[in-house]
């Protein structure tokens, strides 16, 4: 048996090859990232450093600001989501991929976001939504009807230095400080609208009523007719009814079950019956819009020797507060539930590492949480109008799996970089096929 410090001993009891296998480190330059090519064409396809650069020349510091904020895209989609991950960059030659000088120590990038927070957070604010615009150019045009779903999340956080780190609601591990942020994603599409960072002490309609003006003024302005807002329950209140009135769009608004909603319910009718169920109906009013109520409810068999008392409960509630005038109670039950689909799109950003950094400066938190809602879009227009067919389901961690840790070798000769994949690598055919598909195009029209 072969022993030492850079040797595995043989097997032999394996069918194949029972060889030891001896383990050395190569000269040559090796990533595994290679797939991340397609993100930084996608990059340069968008135009997003230049933009980044024209509009935050205010920001002092050694490096440009458009290559903070790739520095920074570059791990999430990769498994990264600290500052101590950024020397990965350097050694596992993804800097060479994009053509990047050096990378910033994790100290230097740590102190950024504090004094870029004040520029770089109405950038980032309005980043995604740029971006989702040239997708929807890139699809053939924005399309007459879009769904806002607005939500919030919860991260908890460990540790004592952790600044907007306060104790409020947090279903995972009551009592505990966390991060409670927006988050806003469109329905039919996927698109990452953005997210609004907020302390953990923050209601959940918290900021929601000044940022639905943005978010129902931009798809408007870009041609969308029909624009609806899906609201949970923990957002309920007069003042965003009275602000989705004021914007004139139309709302599907969950209502809690609270003890006096029945007073402004009216009867309850049978919608349909089955063998022992029973989906009943109402309508209502409150605070000057509809109140639409369902009910699920089913017949209770009594045991066997006892008397059938006809008695029924109710296994499913659901009330709607909604200000079309053409939907049924059903009807408006059943479309509050198709944007729950969303919910999937909601938990994407965690497989990007969201809320994993953080820092001890009020303002400063904010900027990690953009650079995420940037880089979950990026990953969208990848998936959805890059690679298409099956991949526009394939969640963050698949196309992690698949296409961006594609291994590579990196090759130079007199001026010319070359980046070689495995011939038998099934993702071989990926990275080109995103060069070939993505060009620089001219940016997407201002809305008017």
């Amino acid at each position: 048996m072969v022993c030492g410090n850079d040797y595995i001993g043989h097997r032999p009891h394996v069918q194949g090859s029972a060889a030891a296998l001896r383990v050395r480190g190569g000269g040559g330059r090796i990533t595994d990232g290679g797939g991340l090519v397609a993100v930084r064409r996608l990059w340069d396809a968008l135009g997003l450093g230049g933009w980044i650069d024209r509009r935050s020349g205010s920001v002092a510091g050694r490096y440009r600001p458009s290559l903070m904020v790739e520095l920074w895209v570059v791990p999430l989609p990769c498994g990264g989501g600290v500052m101590d991950d950024l020397p990965l960059l350097e050694r596992r030659g993804v800097r060479r991929v994009f053509g990047w000088s050096r990378v910033p120590h994790p100290a230097t990038f740590g102190r950024w976001p504090r004094c870029a927070a004040p520029v770089l957070s109405p950038l980032l604010d309005e980043l995604p939504w740029r971006m989702v615009r040239r997708r929807w150019e890139m699809s053939g045009g924005a399309s007459r009807k879009a769904t806002i779903a607005m939500d919030s999340t919860v991260v908890v956080r460990y540790g004592v230095r952790r600044a907007g780190a306060e104790r409020g609601y947090n279903p995972k591990k009551r009592g505990r400080p966390s991060h409670h942020p927006l988050v806003d994603y469109v329905a039919e599409t996927g698109d990452c609208l953005g997210v609004r960072w907020r302390p953990g002490g923050a209601h959940t309609s918290r900021g929601a009523e000044a940022w639905l003006a943005e978010l129902v003024d931009r798809p408007r302005g870009a041609g969308v007719r029909d624009i609806a807002v899906r609201l949970d329950k923990g957002f309920f209140g007069k003042r965003i009814v009275a602000r989705m009135e004021a914007l004139g769009a139309s709302y599907l608004l969950k209502v809690p079950r609270h003890p006096w909603l029945p007073g402004f319910r009216g009867a309850w009718r049978t919608a349909a019956k089955a063998e022992g169920r029973e989906l009943r109906t109402a309508s209502g009013e409150l605070w000057g819009t509809r109140l639409l109520s369902v009910e699920r409810r089913r017949r209770v068999r009594p045991e066997e020797g006892e008397l059938d008392l006809a008695t029924w409960e109710t296994s499913m509630s659901a009330d709607v507060l909604t200000n079309i005038e053409d939907i049924g109670p059903v009807e408006a039950w059943r479309a509050y539930n198709a944007g729950a689909v969303v919910e999937r799109r909601i938990g994407e950003p965690g497989q990007l590492s969201a809320g994993r950094a953080a820092v001890d400066d009020l303002g400063g938190n904010a900027p990690p949480w953009g650079l995420v809602a940037l880089a979950h879009q990026l990953l969208h227009i990848l998936r959805a109008n890059v690679l298409g067919g099956g991949w526009r389901a394939v969640q963050p961690h698949g196309i992690r799996l698949r296409l961006l840790r594609a291994p590579a070798r990196i090759t130079s000769h007199a001026p010319r970089t070359s980046l070689r994949f495995a011939s038998a690598d099934p993702a071989i055919g990926l990275p080109r096929r995103t060069l070939g598909t993505l060009e620089p195009g001219p940016p997407p029209p201002a809305p008017a």
